[in-house]
């Protein structure tokens, strides 16, 4: 009996000297880490109160955040596990391991996660948008479903409302990008996002003042971007407002932006209001920036083929064509050649010949000019 309370008395002492040893858990020093974002000093302090092996949830739940915080995703992610083994439908449990693996670039674990949660809450706005923005692709057939989901259950959402707008425009449905930007506009009639989707979506069902009146909301918040004022532009055309649409094609003009589209644009403007003298140079600097600049380039490559199949006929057609889009001095080199070497017109070869003198910087190729000068000489013996 006596020995039975001896051992009784020591491993009562051991528990009461361990349950001393224990560290106790600090939580103003703990509440400081987190109010000042020392979240790395939080978990470091935390690993040296919590054993490494704890089962108390509390516990295994501030080591999660505080690691997650840190930055630590693979320790974050070893305690939010555990967690989710003793709580399988915690929904935040879930999200954090959603987000961990999102921040770690696995984007299919997240998706599993995000699809955990609606198996417990098929409602959840989130993660539907989450769901969307995982699923690239503007046409992904998975995208819209996800877009059109968090759309039913929050219509005000701009950023859903923005994405799914875009994908109903791009595959004409236009009357269905509409019905959804209404409800996201009257929330928000200044979103500047919604109100440029509103431009295009307006244009395409023909309701040009609609669009007019957009576009001048637009600008007095602030935006003269070229998307608007182009926008604004064609919209002013299509009502027959010639003089509204040049001012806006020319403000987009005056922004150094140089395109065919544009000066198109300003040429059919002027042409409206019948200045046709001032409609010429815009037509002609469209047909000028809608040719490629290397097309000479093309053409002469294609001459040179024709030459080395002996179809020299043909090679000469394809270097003048080359011509009509540059005054380049190869391709009257190689048309001179032609006609010399291969098709025995020394006449032609001649003003080929005298034509590309005309480009040889006489300062830094003297040497070729003589060369070129000795070779008209000789054709016109």
């Amino acid at each position: 009996m006596k020995r039975a309370l001896l051992l009784f008395f020591a491993v009562v002492s051991c528990q009461i000297t361990y349950a001393q040893d224990k560290p106790v858990l600090d939580k103003e020093k703990l509440l400081e880490y987190y109010q000042t974002q020392k979240y790395t000093d939080a978990a470091q302090y935390l690993q040296t109160v919590y054993a490494e092996d704890t089962q108390d949830e509390k516990e295994i739940s501030q080591l999660a955040y505080a690691n997650m915080m840190a930055g630590k995703l693979p320790e974050a992610e070893k305690n939010y596990l555990k967690l989710l083994e003793k709580q399988p439908q915690s929904l935040p449990v879930l999200f954090s391991l959603a987000n961990i693996n999102l921040r770690r670039g696995q984007d299919e674990k997240a998706k599993n996660y995000y699809m955990d949660i609606l198996k417990i809450d098929s409602t959840n706005f989130t993660v539907y948008k989450q769901l969307a923005s995982l699923n690239k692709g503007e046409m992904n057939v998975a995208k819209v479903v996800y877009l059109e989901k968090a759309n039913a259950i929050n219509p005000t959402d701009a950023d859903v409302v923005f994405d799914l707008c875009e994908i109903y425009f791009k595959s004409n449905f236009f009357d269905k990008a509409s019905n959804i930007l209404e409800p996201a506009l009257s929330a928000d009639s200044t979103n500047l996002q919604l109100l440029k989707m509103k431009m295009p979506i307006s244009m395409a069902k023909k309701k040009y003042d609609e669009s007019i009146q957009t576009g001048q909301k637009l600008l007095s918040y602030g935006d003269s971007s070229t998307f608007v004022l182009n926008n604004l532009g064609k919209s002013y055309f299509f009502v027959l407002d010639y003089k509204n649409a040049l001012k806006s094609f020319l403000a987009i003009e005056s922004k150094s932006m140089d395109s065919e589209t544009l000066y198109y644009s300003i040429g059919l403007s002027y042409r409206g209001l019948k200045d046709y003298k001032s409609a010429i140079p815009y037509l002609e600097k469209a047909i000028q920036e809608g040719i490629s600049t290397k097309i000479a380039s093309y053409y002469g490559l294609l001459g040179d083929s024709f030459e080395n199949i002996n179809k020299n006929t043909e090679a000469n057609t394809s270097y003048k064509k080359g011509l009509q889009f540059e005054n380049n001095g190869s391709l009257l080199y190689n048309i001179a050649l032609v006609y010399e070497t291969k098709l025995s017109d020394k006449k032609s070869a001649i003003d080929y010949y005298e034509q590309y003198l005309k480009t040889i910087n006489e300062k830094e190729q003297p040497k070729l000019i003589g060369f070129i000068k000795n070779k008209i000489t000789e054709l016109k013996r």
